[in-house]
């Protein structure tokens, strides 16, 4: 891991690891990319507002020799759409890409007052160099690691290159950030999208071979936040949501904790779980009992934690299982394994309702845990290759049948909940590399009525 962050540190010119979006808009920046590009990336970059100091002139391009489109006056409403830099290693020749009502022109960095930007969060996807200005050959001011949350205030030219740059808020300090390394889609721009839910629902099975109706990777999901494990726990393996907080549990070789975080991200407790599981697999909460269960695979028993008093303790289920989820719409707990699905009350005594079959899937296939929520069953599963493509299967309770199932490209699929929203969100593992999330995808439960 270091050495990979060590040398991508350095690489920002190399181009090692870019989306292709992202490289499609950069090679179409020229010199007039700034308004050519401003619809395509205005979802995803802001814009500024402000007024002129004084009587400007607005001109055709980033030059004082450039042709004049008129005049701004004094106190006239600008609304800045990128910030372009006319050197390669002086930051003091800055102009704004701006529009004056209908207009649209430069006009040089200082001459504009009163600026208030329309931020955008984003998340570095590889170890990242910010820097003075845009542009790989300004000075640098730190590293940026895997995952770092940053704000985005505007677009950035980078004189003689065609890569979109951002200037950025990071570790409080303004500096530029090349585009390509930049996650700019937030967990808030993701939106429903109903033709999941509607193709689950067109061929609902009584178990039977896998059938892939959806693909979700980093195109169409969101990192919600980034999680990182306590003491020896780095690998997340399951995970709990209450309504307001998330519990994430930690696992493998001989280190077990559980972290919780805010819904919004912010981590609130850590602990160190005490019991030696090896690889733990599964946990839900249960607010019958005020209880986070916990179990290791194919196995019955069952460690519990209460989060407000931090006791641990233990307790069994009937049947073995891998995944276990309470659903708070329909006050059951499901549980999931490599035979099918169970349905257990939710009095913590695990009396058993239901069985219903499971899906099959072609090749070697490990069993996760598993979330619900509206009667809905969604139970992670695992390829033979963890890091590539996963599996999302989706069962519906009040008659056991098997909707259908998500291809996951986003990293080993380990733990699903629902949030406050009715999205289902997915926790990723990538082998504790500091580079594991809570992604949140398009699929609504509302959407399966």
């Amino acid at each position: 891991m270091n050495e990979l962050l060590n040398y991508n540190y350095e690489t920002e010119s190399k181009k090692i690891k870019i989306n292709p979006m992202l490289r499609l808009t950069a090679i179409m920046l020229t010199a007039a990319f700034i308004f050519v590009m401003l619809p395509m990336i205005a979802h995803a970059a802001p814009s500024a507002s402000g007024k002129a100091t004084d009587t400007v002139t607005l001109r055709k391009s980033a030059s004082t020799s450039s042709a004049s489109l008129g005049k701004v006056y004094k106190n006239s409403k600008v609304t800045i759409t990128a910030e372009v830099f006319t050197s390669k290693k002086s930051t003091s020749n800055r102009w704004y890409a701006v529009k004056v009502g209908s207009k649209k022109g430069y006009i040089k960095v200082g001459r504009v007052k009163n600026i208030k930007y329309n931020t955008v969060k984003a998340t570095t996807t590889d170890a990242l160099n910010y820097r003075k200005g845009a542009g790989t050959s300004m000075g640098k001011v730190g590293c940026a690691p895997v995952g770092t949350q940053v704000t985005v205030y505007l677009p950035a030219k980078a004189k003689g290159s065609s890569d979109l740059w951002y200037k950025v808020k990071v570790k409080n300090k303004t500096a530029y950030m090349i585009g390509d390394y930049l996650d700019l889609k937030t967990a808030a721009s993701i939106k429903r999208n109903k033709s999941i839910a509607a193709k689950l629902l067109a061929k609902p099975t009584a178990g039977g071979k896998e059938r892939i109706v959806y693909t979700l990777d980093s195109s169409n999901c969101a990192r919600k936040m980034r999680v990182t494990g306590y003491a020896k726990g780095m690998v997340p393996q399951g995970m709990a949501f209450t309504g307001k907080t998330y519990h994430i549990l930690f696992g493998m070789g001989d280190g077990q904790s559980i972290v919780s975080y805010s819904a919004g991200g912010k981590r609130v407790k850590a602990v160190r779980f005490p019991y030696n599981m090896g690889k733990p697999n599964a946990m839900t909460y249960n607010p019958n009992t005020g209880l986070c269960y916990i179990m290791k695979g194919a196995q019955t028993k069952i460690y519990t934690w209460s989060p407000s008093t931090g006791k641990f303790g233990t307790s069994k289920t009937p049947y073995s299982s891998s995944g276990l989820s309470y659903d708070r719409s329909t006050d059951k707990i499901y549980a999931t394994s490599l035979s099918g699905v169970r349905v257990y009350s939710a009095d913590g005594k695990f009396s058993h309702k239901k069985f219903f079959n499971k899906c099959s899937h072609s090749g070697r296939s490990y069993v996760q845990d598993c979330g619900a929520y509206g009667g809905f069953i969604f139970h992670a599963m695992s390829s033979g290759n963890k890091f590539g493509k996963n599996y999302l299967d989706v069962y519906r309770a009040s008659d056991g049948k098997y909707l259908g199932s998500l291809a996951v490209y986003l990293g080993e699929l380990e733990s699903v909940v629902v949030n406050n929203e009715g999205f289902v969100e997915l926790l990723v593992n990538h082998g504790g590399t500091y580079n594991e999330y809570i992604w949140k995808t398009p699929l609504n439960v509302k959407d399966l009525k």
